[in-house]
């Protein structure tokens, strides 16, 4: 097997729902079956992985059928193992320093002694953005943005309210208020972790974004009643249509891909699904970043709003492209 290819499968979404169903020594229905993709996939999950486990010419055949219920053809229960591609590229991650906001630093210390003969899979230097402000000045220092990520994580499961001082630019004064913590999310456009907030005030309260690496300080606040506060703006959603040709997997890297958009997907044919995609307003241009990702796999159908900028873009980088290879040409000349 390719070793590509075996990275894929192995450690994919799918390759854990089809463990879970080997290792359940006993028949499941179809509606079993299903509710077990469903919970651990994605939405478009089953339009792939049950015909592909059921069918006996395709390569992912592993379930056959008695008394109208499917058994695993494995005999023994599915094992777990570690390959040298994953050791590789375990030893990548370690050297990403968004790994401080998940681990920490005596885990990553004792990953990295387990893999030192090991060579990374990659490095910072193998890999060129396109499309992605590169930020120039963190206010904060990665430790403290490390430590105020997870005091605000733990904000969030909690419900509780934090006072955070928050400074937009160094040209500017910091000012604190006090916020609503919802959800904290990577933004790959700006490369740089932010929190959705309600921001509340005496008798209102609006949605926000704070970037993390503009917070100063962050501090528990008195537990007030918020839920009677009016709602003086809300964040503005939108959806965008797309016609998807699945060649390449682009179903299925779609999904993880698009995985904090709510969407919604629809098969049209074998090949083609209709991919509608709901987004805040103010995430447009990195939504549009992403669908171009997909190349020719992928067209925008509507809003017609929405299709102009992608054709926008499109005519913009084709001219840089064509500035580019002029500028190369004159060089050699």
């Amino acid at each position: 097997m390719n070793p590509n290819e075996l990275f894929h499968e192995v450690y994919g979404t799918y390759f854990e729902i089809v463990q879970t169903i080997l290792n359940i020594r006993h028949p499941l229905t179809a509606k079993e079956l299903t509710v077990i993709v469903n919970t651990k996939g994605f939405d478009e999950s089953h339009l792939q992985l049950l015909p592909a486990l059921l069918n006996q010419k395709n390569p992912w055949w592993l379930l056959h059928e008695s008394n109208q219920q499917w058994v695993p053809l494995t005999r023994q229960p599915t094992p777990r193992f570690q390959t040298d591609l994953e050791r590789q590229w375990l030893k990548s991650l370690l050297s990403d320093p968004r790994l401080l906001m998940f681990m920490d630093q005596y885990d990553i210390n004792d990953w990295q002694q387990q893999l030192a003969a090991v060579s990374p899979l990659f490095n910072s230097t193998n890999i060129n953005y396109f499309d992605q402000f590169k930020q120039t000045e963190d206010f904060i220092e990665q430790s403290q943005q490390r430590n105020h990520f997870k005091r605000l994580l733990a904000a969030i499961k909690k419900q509780e309210l934090v006072t955070i001082e928050y400074q937009r630019h160094k040209q500017t004064t910091a000012k604190s208020g006090l916020f609503s913590p919802i959800s904290l999310e990577y933004s790959e456009k700006n490369n740089l972790f932010r929190l959705k907030a309600w921001r509340i005030l005496r008798k209102s309260r609006f949605e926000v974004t704070l970037n993390l690496d503009r917070m100063i300080t962050i501090s528990t606040a008195s537990q007030q009643n918020i839920e009677r506060k009016a709602i003086t703006s809300r964040r503005r959603t939108k959806q965008v249509t797309c016609l998807l040709t699945d060649r390449r997997d682009a179903l299925k890297r779609s999904m993880p891909h698009f995985a904090d958009y709510r969407k919604t997907t629809r098969q049209l044919t074998d090949k083609d699904y209709e991919l509608t995609i709901y987004y805040d307003t103010a995430d447009e241009t990195e939504l549009l970043i992403r669908l171009l990702s997909f190349g020719p796999f992928l067209k925008v159908t509507a809003p017609e709003s929405f299709v102009a900028k992608v054709k926008e873009r499109l005519n913009s980088q084709a001219e840089l492209m064509t500035e580019l290879q002029q500028q190369t040409t004159d060089y050699f000349k």
